[in-house]
């Protein structure tokens, strides 16, 4: 865990901003005036086999695993699971097809092992880490075609294994997930904050920015709402230019 700067950031994509979809605006300034640590890597599959064990956890929802082959998205595969997803996977790569339920269970899991707080962040704690003090749609600058050493992304090693989505002009030397930490981490030292996988935060879907909390929260009730899903960020391996971006969320159910 890295203990990230306290300030104020201003959240959310400017209208003119490439690939931008308006749950991702109008923007917003929010302040983290607490002490607040992140984890500086993905969780690996070893650390959730780790958790499996130790406390006999069944996942809740075998059938949380996107998968694609060489043409075309499948959508859920319910025989792909975090053991077994359909792709390659070393134990030192990102654990996937895990359910909002299965990963708060995890911290949960870990809260009571160290005797620590530990919980998934909010989308606005999510995006305020992953800018590290930046504007603009990566953390990195304005240049797509440097996404490659920050990032695991669909780029021209992706683009060898499957004919769609619109690639980063880049190689990553990836073609499915890659090892936590293998590219260059964003100014505050966290890796894979865009890319490789997305990420489960604690908000509930919502159509738009106007009723984020300003103070880090997650937003979990009131106008707009929907608790049935939840907020995911930092885009993936599989995902191009307009959903690996800083503001880029996805909503998903639960």
């Amino acid at each position: 865990m890295l203990v990230i700067p306290r300030g104020t950031a201003t959240l959310g994509s400017e209208p003119g901003e490439q690939g931008r979809l308006p749950m991702e605006g109008p923007v917003r300034e929010v302040t983290i005036d607490y002490a607040l640590a992140v984890a500086k890597y993905e969780t690996t599959r070893t650390q959730f086999a780790e958790f499996i064990a130790a406390a006999g956890y069944e996942t809740v929802d075998n059938s949380q695993c996107f998968s694609w082959n060489y043409s075309r998205y499948l959508g859920f595969v319910p025989w792909h699971t975090w053991e077994n997803p359909g792709i390659f996977q070393e134990p030192n790569h990102p654990v996937i097809c895990v359910s909002w339920q299965d990963v708060t269970a995890f911290a949960e899991w870990l809260s009571e092992k160290t005797g620590r707080a530990y919980r998934l962040p909010s989308a606005a704690e999510s995006e305020y880490a992953t800018r590290a003090g930046t504007r603009g749609p990566w953390f990195w600058g304005t240049n797509s075609f440097e996404a490659c050493e920050y990032a695991n992304v669909a780029d021209l090693s992706f683009r060898q294994v499957y004919k769609f989505d619109a690639p980063f002009d880049c190689d990553d030397a990836y073609q499915n997930t890659a090892p936590v930490g293998t590219f260059k981490p964003n100014p505050w030292g966290l890796y894979d904050m865009l890319g490789n996988v997305w990420e489960w935060t604690s908000d509930c879907a919502h159509p738009a920015m106007e009723n984020l909390p300003t103070d880090g929260g997650a937003w979990i009730d009131g106008v707009g709402a929907d608790c049935s899903m939840r907020t995911l960020r930092s885009g993936s391996w599989v995902a191009g230019t307009s959903q690996v971006r800083a503001s880029a969320q996805y909503f998903f159910a639960d």
